[in-house]
């Protein structure tokens, strides 16, 4: 087998068993909060910077469609999709205030937010956090580094550490704990 193909698979399942390992708590405690936040009506908004914007993206069409099975919708929205509004944003040089905007144009009243940090420029999504402080909802971060991470002042209900500052592994990991999150959310609501 080639070296680099078997370090990478060595390293990622370590990663991996390491996550599940230490994460075990925290994963279970935020797929009960989001169980019943889906069933009391509320929404689930995601955001990510970097390149686990779009891992944001797949998690909440996974909520908003389905996993595994055919089941009712379940509200999750993707911030800082609308690419027009990005667009502006940059444009207006005020792009530091896109998942704000984006935020405000939704109104939910009942939601909670996710947050996926991977390291880079975090500015956007501490923006975003303070708005949801401020409007007493809840917070999870799914991150690089909880201890390091830029948003670790803020104040997060519930973090989930991916243990790596590889670019690779973070998308590899958080996928896999998106797919997790989706798994147990629909068990504890649908019991499959």
């Amino acid at each position: 087998m080639n070296q680099r193909i078997s370090a990478a698979c060595q390293q990622t399942v370590g990663l991996l068993e390491q996550f599940c390992r230490d994460q075990d708590n925290e994963l279970t405690l935020l797929a009960k909060r989001l169980a019943a936040l889906f069933a009391e009506g509320g929404h689930l908004l995601i955001a990510g910077n970097g390149v686990l914007q779009p891992v944001a993206q797949q998690l909440a069409s996974q909520f908003a469609f389905r996993l595994s099975f055919d089941r009712p919708v379940l509200p999750a929205i993707c911030l800082g999709s609308d690419m027009i509004l990005n667009n502006r944003m940059l444009a207006a040089e005020e792009y530091e205030q896109h998942l704000v905007r984006h935020y405000r144009a939704i109104a939910s009243e009942q939601h909670m937010l996710l947050l996926y940090n991977d390291g880079s420029d975090a500015r956007a999504l501490k923006s975003l956090c303070d708005e949801v402080v401020e409007n007493e909802q809840g917070i999870a971060l799914i991150s690089y580094d909880c201890l390091k991470d830029p948003l670790k002042n803020v104040d997060i209900d519930i973090c989930l550490n991916l243990s790596t500052d590889s670019i690779p592994r973070q998308l590899e990991i958080s996928q896999f704990v998106g797919h997790i999150l989706c798994e147990l959310v629909e068990a504890e609501l649908f019991g499959r």
